[in-house]
């Protein structure tokens, strides 16, 4: 019984119209009964004649409000009149079931079905020849709009409309026009495509893309009417079942005219820009998301910004590898999104130096392997993989000496790795010399990606003449534009990819990751396979992870039990701690207590002299640090007194200790005299900066 209950029965949809065989015998059936009816009744002939004659004129006026063709409904109307007329004279014969009135009813049901079938055809056929005909006028009047428009606002006369294309979308249209011969070039209507948009008074966030044709003469004119601003696009995880591979370009945005912006990561190196709240960190998750979808690909990610970039993608795997009630407890997830994570300067420089490396074996471990498939790059493949390398906010990377070696290790890996699958993306605020300071970086980019720009002149130094206007290039979070090859960029939007997909994404896709090829393994040596040691990693987790000494042959696991640890990189051996490690309480305390002063303190080291009333003589037991390049730099303008001091003099005196440059010394002047720090005296070149507690004094002054 219960197994019955649970069948599922086929329902029938009461909604659906008939079809022209059930039609037919639906009518004929409907006949026979009202017919029927109407002689148990005792009802004259002339009601059924008058019956038929009300259907017929009902279905003519259906068909009119309908815009059926002539020929449909004078047949349908002809079907109610001759139903009214068999009717009539069925009764008027005495009984509708006689062999004569059951015969002729038959056989006027089948001519009514065969006619059926031909004026059925004959109405699609008129309908669609009708829509054709309403889409080419439509077509043509816009086609005759777009060819004065070129004339009163481009000045071009004699230009062809070619084709018109409405995007899937709904939300614009793509023109073809042909150029009049006399040299006329897409130039002429680049420059005036503002214009063209206020001509066209496009809404808020819209505006004209040209493109080029097939030849010479040929324009492509892409208009975008709607605007998606406040749209979110949810990240298309079921698309992670299939296996990709980067050796085709990958999809990441939807481009306004419904087609996907795809990006070559197998031969070209990325740069994206974007200010704070564009969509930029958005952006690189779903880039993540795509390279984990591949069979081929690992990613390396570097964030100076404590790594929160490759966190969410080891959230799944960790906790996959400790016994629990969490999400991912015990679940079948052997690695972690992102292959090796650097969120400090000394890592990050471990993990370029590794790569360099390994592009210098892959050239001559693969030489016979590369000749065999005829080709001068190194074929990838599950068991060969591709190498991406993430930057998250190269501002950070540039900042201090130490973290611009990195950059300058990044640079290193664009010039000499790409032939041997090692791929770098590069994340910026702006592509600006104070964020970006290397210009290889950009110049050695083909695939360019900006969510997000305050001013026409980033965009300009981004993508070159080709570029739009901000103001039509990008409608909220999640907008962005697209340049490949050196191409026009195109606009687009990218999906929204949230940490619960992260971690869905990274379970789906975990049975896939490939694992370093041998000669790249023994290349990156034990920076590689030592990645995921506590005492390398363990700053990454919210929880509290004991000191670890050096790995030993016979150390078990713990003997507390608290953490059950799979076999993973490592994670099988955890040791107990045999250093006494501080609470973050004692830490904070000793890094902010103050510094003892050392013309109060004696040779031999005795404290006898200290005054305890005075904690400027206390002692830390603790080197002191080097400011950094940045309170070094007020430093100096405290230091000049009221004369002040120049950027170009302080750029000297910080270079050789700091590496520190001018655009990052003017930014900071910037931001101290908006503050109050100091005052600005004097203009161009022969401006100075005084600090606020030297600034009433007079330098003139005996």
């Amino acid at each position: 019984m219960s197994g019955n209950k649970n069948k599922n029965h086929a329902r029938v949809d009461w909604s659906a119209g008939h079809g022209i065989l059930s039609g037919t015998v639906n009518a004929t059936a409907g006949t026979l009964v009202t017919t029927s009816l109407a002689h148990a009744a005792g009802m004259p002939p002339g009601w059924a004649l008058l019956a038929g004659t009300a259907g017929a004129a009902g279905t003519l006026t259906s068909g009119i409000r309908r815009h059926l063709t002539r020929a449909s409904s004078a047949f349908r109307s002809s079907c109610w009149m001759a139903a009214g007329l068999w009717s009539s004279w069925a009764l008027s014969e005495g009984s509708p079931f006689s062999l004569a009135a059951v015969g002729s009813l038959a056989a006027g049901s089948i001519a009514a079905g065969t006619l059926a079938r031909g004026f059925e055809a004959h109405e699609v056929t008129e309908q669609a020849r009708r829509t054709a005909l309403l889409t080419i006028g439509t077509r043509r009047a816009l086609a005759a709009e777009w060819i004065d428009r070129l004339a009163r606002v481009c000045r071009i006369e004699g230009a062809e409309i070619i084709g018109i294309e409405h995007w899937p979308t709904g939300t614009g249209y793509t023109l073809e026009v042909k150029l009049p011969q006399g040299g006329v070039t897409r130039k002429a209507i680049a420059d005036r495509g503002p214009a063209l948009a206020s001509d066209l008074d496009l809404p808020t966030g819209c505006g004209i893309q040209i493109r080029d044709g097939l030849t010479r003469r040929l324009v492509l004119i892409k208009v975008t009417t709607k605007s998606l601003a406040g749209t979110d696009l949810a990240f298309p995880v079921g698309e992670m079942a299939e296996v990709t591979t980067v050796n085709n370009p990958i999809p990441l945005a939807l481009l306004a005219d419904g087609g996907r912006a795809d990006l070559d990561l197998r031969q070209a190196s990325t740069i994206v820009a974007g200010t704070t709240g564009s969509g930029k960190t958005n952006w690189l998750h779903t880039l993540i998301a795509r390279l984990n979808q591949t069979n081929d690909t690992l990613v390396w990610v570097i964030d100076l910004n404590g790594g929160s970039l490759a966190l969410p993608w080891l959230h799944a795997w960790r906790e996959a590898q400790t016994e629990g009630t969490s999400r991912w407890a015990q679940a079948d997830i052997p690695t972690p999104g992102v292959d090796w994570v650097a969120s400090t300067p000394t890592e990050a420089k471990r993990m370029l130096a590794a790569a360099v490396r390994i592009a210098k074996a892959r050239k001559v471990a693969y030489q016979q392997h590369m000749r065999d498939a005829d080709d001068d790059k190194l074929p990838v493949g599950p068991t060969l993989p591709e190498i991406v390398i993430i930057v998250d906010e190269s501002a950070e990377v540039s900042a201090e000496r130490e973290a611009r070696q990195v950059m300058d290790g990044i640079s290193q890996v664009i010039r000499i790795a790409r032939a041997m699958a090692i791929r770098a993306v590069v994340s910026a605020l702006r592509v600006t010399q104070d964020v970006l300071p290397d210009p290889m970086v950009r110049k050695m980019a083909s695939n360019r990606v900006c969510t997000g720009a305050t001013e026409d002149s980033e965009l300009g130094h981004f993508f070159g003449w080709r570029a739009m206007a901000v103001e039509d290039s990008f409608d909220g979070p999640g907008s962005l534009l697209v340049g490949t090859d050196g191409k026009a960029p195109e606009k687009g939007r990218a999906a929204r990819i949230t940490p619960g997909l992260i971690e869905e994404v990274c379970a789906t896709t975990a049975t896939r990751r490939p694992s370093l090829d041998r000669p790249s393994l023994d290349a990156a040596g034990p920076d590689y396979e030592t990645r995921w040691l506590l005492d390398r990693c363990g700053h990454l987790w919210n929880t509290p992870q004991p000191a670890t000494a050096g790995a030993t042959a016979d150390t078990g696991p713990a003997a507390d039990g608290k953490r059950a640890w799979k076999a993973t990189a490592g994670w099988d051996t955890p040791r107990e701690p045999t250093l006494d490690t501080p609470s973050v309480n004692e830490l904070e305390a000793m890094f902010n207590a103050p510094a003892a002063d050392k013309t109060n303190s004696n040779d031999s080291g005795d404290n006898g002299n200290t005054d305890w009333s005075d904690p400027s003589t206390w002692t830390t037991d603790r080197d002191q640090h080097q400011p950094d390049a940045r309170d070094a730099a007020l430093k100096l303008i405290i230091a000049a007194g009221p004369t002040g001091t120049g950027a170009s003099a302080m750029e000297r005196a910080l270079k050789d200790d700091h590496g520190t440059r001018r655009p990052v010394i003017q930014r900071w002047l910037k931001e101290w005299a908006e503050a109050g720090e100091i005052v600005r005296v004097g203009d161009g070149t022969k401006a100075r900066y005084v600090h606020r507690t030297h600034a009433s004094d007079d330098p003139n002054q005996d």
